[in-house]
């Protein structure tokens, strides 16, 4: 049996208005069509470079997402045989199309329409797209002017995990736990509260709101059931920020830091690493997070 190979993902919240499993399922498409590479950091790029609709009937689209560097080739070269800058004569005998980019890194992702949750994997042969990767590439596509014009104010948010949250609500003193929510779809809140958040935001023609807990003097917040609740719908539509006091010191926490993770080790001898992501990832009407 070959040596057991690491496999991770993570997973994205994207909400649009309205809000139909249609809506959603030509949003990635619109996106895909455009062969757009987005800046992540650096001169490393990504780009939806695959995407698969024999699922659609279920609402399920697979892909892939590739990233790679995104070489400035008006830029300045350097010879390391002769320290120093490279020569006109010596740039010019480089012959590499602009079409062509190195150290390119395939990542295989899927979006479920019905639940509007785009999982993504995070690693894959050495090479990394993290949360924070992923967010920047769908934030980036839906930025684009002909998105944007067709489907408004997309928002997207890294899901973070509920141990996280139980993290930074066990700091032993809390002077202060800030909730942010951005504007959700209506699917997530009970009716009377989601009725409430909806309507306020809508009447303040505004996309987020944020609910502020600050300690009495020389008291510690207690995160009530209802903080509870309120912060869990903050885990997939915002974040929850913690500011108080540990053993070592004034302390700043936030859930942010603890985007949701799926990882598990496969063998390559028994099934792709495509099968593998698959398997880790919630199916069906299975949440998982």
């Amino acid at each position: 049996m070959a040596r057991k190979i690491k496999i991770s993902a993570g997973v994205l919240n994207i909400r649009l208005h309205p809000h139909t499993p249609e809506r959603y399922a030509e949003f990635l498409h619109d996106v895909y069509k455009l062969k757009k590479p987005v800046k992540l950091r650096g001169d490393r790029h990504a780009m939806i470079s695959l995407l698969n609709r024999s699922e659609a009937d279920d609402g399920i689209f697979t892909g892939v997402i590739t990233t790679f560097l995104d070489i400035d080739f008006d830029g300045t070269w350097f010879n390391t045989a002769e320290l120093k800058e490279a020569t006109d004569e010596q740039v010019s005998k480089v012959t590499i199309p602009e079409n062509l980019h190195p150290n390119s890194a395939q990542f295989y992702f899927q979006f479920d329409a019905n639940k509007h949750k785009l999982y993504f994997q995070t690693y894959s042969s050495g090479k990394v797209l993290s949360e924070k990767s992923a967010l920047s590439l769908f934030q980036g596509l839906s930025d684009d002017l002909g998105i944007s014009q067709k489907y408004g104010d997309a928002k997207i948010t890294v899901i973070q995990s509920k141990e996280g949250l139980a993290k930074i609500f066990a700091i032993p003193v809390i002077k202060e736990i800030k909730i942010t929510i951005v504007k959700p779809n209506a699917d997530i809140f009970a009716d009377d509260f989601e009725a409430q958040i909806e309507a306020h935001l809508a009447g303040a023609h505004s996309k987020k709101l944020t609910i502020s807990y600050e300690a009495e003097s020389g008291s510690s917040v207690t995160p009530t059931d209802e903080i509870k609740a309120i912060s869990a719908v903050a885990l997939e539509n915002g974040n929850v920020k913690v500011n108080g006091r540990d053993d070592s010191g004034a302390v700043k926490r936030s859930t942010d830091d603890h985007p949701m993770q799926y990882q598990d080790k496969y063998d390559p001898d028994a099934m792709s690493e495509n099968q593998a992501f698959r398997s880790i990832i919630p199916q069906g009407n299975a949440e998982g997070d």
